[in-house]
């Protein structure tokens, strides 16, 4: 294993997790919710899938994500046919892997998700949640040494070469996911909730003609400012968020 602890992991996991949800095209709007040991992974069912991925460079490991059966269902009824969930995941293992510093990712293997989760010996995972359901896990692992490259990570990329499938981020342009963009926030307690009616003003923690937030399955992507369009509202981009720059 690599020296580095398990609260280590499990802070680089988290932050790498939440940067990975703005490519991993989930049934609905996911958040983290936890960060776990491998053992106590939730377990997702026997309906979902996993892919996952040894990777090299200035860390060595393995990388898996898990989706649920609701999420799969998601990629194999796409409007272009059905996605290959070892392309559709990939964007989200190479997020991960990122954020590990300069590191090659192998080709993705898919596989049964307990199996997959199995091999992230020492490992942590990140729970992607809402509304209480489990959407989706993502899990990695450090070792000491690169692991063998799999066979078929030179073969798999002779075919972008030569004019075969789609790229990756092709596959995903028609996948649909919820784009919200919010105002501002307030906390309130039950009894103000209780008392609100027709008429009551509620105010947020944004000043008047403060940018709106972009997200995307509650990711912050961007912010803007909000204008109208055929008497509709609309919002005109004005900042792209990277994940460097945080919220």
């Amino acid at each position: 294993m690599s020296t580095m602890t398990s609260t280590d992991l499990s802070a680089v996991l988290r932050d790498a997790a939440q940067a990975a949800l703005a490519v991993l095209p989930l049934s609905g709007p996911g958040a983290i919710t936890d960060i776990v040991p491998v053992p106590q992974a939730p377990d997702l069912g026997d309906e979902g899938t996993a892919v996952s991925a040894n990777f090299a460079g200035a860390s060595n490991g393995r990388v898996t994500v898990v989706v649920g059966e609701e999420t799969l269902n998601t990629l194999l009824m796409s409007p272009e046919g059905a996605l290959d969930p070892v392309d559709a995941l990939r964007p989200a293992l190479e997020t991960v892997v990122h954020a590990l510093g300069q590191c090659v990712l192998e080709a993705g293997v898919e596989g049964d998700p307990a199996q997959a989760l199995s091999q992230l010996d020492g490992g942590a995972v990140a729970v992607v949640g809402a509304a209480g359901e489990t959407l989706a896990l993502i899990g990695l692992t450090l070792t000491a040494q690169a692991e063998a490259p799999a066979p078929v990570a030179t073969a798999s990329a002779a075919p972008a070469a030569s004019g075969g499938p789609r790229r990756t981020m092709d596959l995903l342009r028609d996948v649909q996911m919820d784009v919200t963009v919010e105002l501002g926030r307030t906390s309130m307690t039950v009894q103000d909730l209780l008392a609100l009616t027709p008429g009551s003003v509620v105010e947020l923690d944004r000043a008047a003609g403060s940018p709106a937030d972009v997200l995307v399955n509650g990711q912050l992507i961007a912010r803007g400012e909000v204008v109208v369009v055929d008497e509709d509202y609309a919002i005109r981009i004005t900042e792209i968020v990277t994940p460097e720059a945080g919220a």
